[in-house]
């Protein structure tokens, strides 16, 4: 047991002084020599692989944090593409077209109630025209009618038969 542990601990500090050693050299490597790119995924990876054969680590825990490193170098030169949407500023809202569309209703009534008053006078109009034309026709009617044929008189008053007399 005592050996394991002597091994685990011997073991411990070695990566300990891999890290330092890691770190040491991660911070000599300045980051503006590494390409920025914005090609693709792919193209990171492989630079981000590059970079890993280029430090030599140990291990592999070692390696990981390579890796995230230069990914991290990586993400700060990528630029976000500005913003498509345009902001408007807002003022008033909808509070200011309120009586304006108060407005627009009190007009569609207004030219409602106009349309029914023009209505009721073309109506008014054509039965006063209606009415001069049969007053003429019934007189036309009647001027043709009288003097000729035979009448007959209402029953109350006798047989109701008799000819109208011929006068010249």
């Amino acid at each position: 047991m005592l050996i394991l542990r002597k091994k685990q601990q011997q073991q411990r500090s070695q990566r300990q002084k891999r890290k330092i050693k890691t770190k040491r050299r991660t911070k000599s490597i300045s980051s503006s020599k590494i390409k920025r790119r914005k090609d693709s995924f792919s193209s990171a990876i492989k630079q981000i692989g590059k970079r890993v054969v280029d430090q030599k680590p140990i291990t592999f825990e070692e390696a990981i944090l390579v890796a995230l490193r230069e990914a991290q170098n990586l993400k700060k030169g990528v630029k976000k593409p500005p913003n498509r949407i345009v902001k408007i500023p807002k003022k008033g809202g909808i509070l200011p077209l309120i009586p304006i569309f108060a407005g627009l209703s009190v007009l569609g009534a207004l030219s409602g109630g106009a349309a029914g008053i023009a209505k009721a006078v073309n109506d008014a109009k054509s039965a006063k025209q209606q009415l001069q034309e049969s007053q003429r026709h019934n007189k036309m009617m009647e001027a043709v009618a009288l003097g000729e044929g035979m009448f007959l008189k209402p029953y109350k008053t006798g047989m109701g038969l008799f000819l109208k007399l011929y006068t010249n």
